[in-house]
């Protein structure tokens, strides 16, 4: 019996220091930035709940719009380098940060999305003063595509468009994705009560942080991109994302991608089912006009 629960406390602690490391991640250094890439870049910082966000502003002479682009968990706004430089030349401002608690960025624990939906809220209204009367375009890949998602369906004029890429349905079912992602079935079933024990070390419900009802809520147009290889977020995630969606929505697959590879896979349509759905949606103007 004692042997019995000397395991049990120790997987405990384990799980413990897992939910901790995993709510307080190490921080990945800036490895890419659109000046790197040829594109105009100047440093920038805006505040939100006290943090101090720090990343790049990447303008245009005359914007059709401007992006604000969110990372992914473990990222940094470097993530978004290549597409902000690429968008550039499609005529876009760029706004790239980092999101509390990564890259230079105040705070100590990340919010898997739901936390970050205020950051994403601040920068709307931080782009709103650099290009004022310019239509917004809110961007996110994963974790980031989250955050977006709730920033807009908590505040409606933040954004004039909505594009997710490999979002999560679910935070609960992601986080068993995430350790489905990183050792297999095994690691996930193991690492499953993680979500039980960082439930009150981050104040975060996973059980109620849901995209599919932040969607339900979200009347502009929202394009969805998502790769069918991917294991994090599956398939499904996207398809329910996509039932939810209440405004103008489009669903965009890529055969070949796993989790946030398309942009890298197949760069080119990517770009171009980007720029398609903003014309179609009236959000920027047609191609030569």
């Amino acid at each position: 019996m004692t042997i019995v629960l000397s395991i049990l406390a120790a997987y405990l602690v384990a799980l413990v220091l897992v939910a901790l490391l995993f709510l307080r991640p190490a921080r990945s250094p800036i490895f890419l930035s659109p000046a790197a890439l040829g594109a105009p870049m100047e440093e920038v910082e805006f505040e939100c709940e006290g943090l101090a966000l720090r990343g790049w502003w990447v303008p245009h002479e005359k914007p059709c719009a401007v992006a604000i682009m969110l990372h992914g968990y473990l990222m940094n706004r470097a993530e978004n380098a290549a597409l902000a430089a690429a968008l550039n030349r499609h005529g876009f401002a760029c706004l790239l940060f980092d999101t509390r608690a990564s890259g230079k960025s105040g705070g100590r624990s990340v919010g898997l999305g739901w936390r970050e939906r205020k950051d994403a809220l601040a920068a709307c209204g931080f782009a709103a003063q650099k290009a004022p009367g310019v239509k917004r375009v809110l961007f996110g890949v994963s974790m980031g595509a989250a955050a977006a998602a709730f920033a807009l369906a908590e505040k409606p004029d933040a954004a004039d468009a909505l594009i997710l890429d490999s979002c999560y349905h679910g935070l609960a079912s992601a986080g068993i994705g995430w350790w489905r992602f990183l050792g297999g079935w095994t690691a996930a079933v193991l690492l499953a009560p993680v979500l039980l024990v960082g439930w009150p070390i981050s104040g975060v419900n996973p059980f109620r942080v849901n995209v599919g009802r932040a969607l339900k809520r979200v009347s502009k147009p929202t394009l969805i991109l998502h790769g069918r290889r991917d294991i994090l977020a599956s398939p499904r995630h996207a398809e329910m994302n996509f039932r939810a969606a209440a405004g103008p929505k489009k669903l965009t697959w890529s055969n070949r991608a796993s989790h946030a590879e398309m942009r890298w896979i197949e760069p080119e349509r990517y770009m171009r089912e980007m720029l398609d759905f903003m014309e179609a949606e009236g959000v920027i103007a047609p191609s030569g006009q």
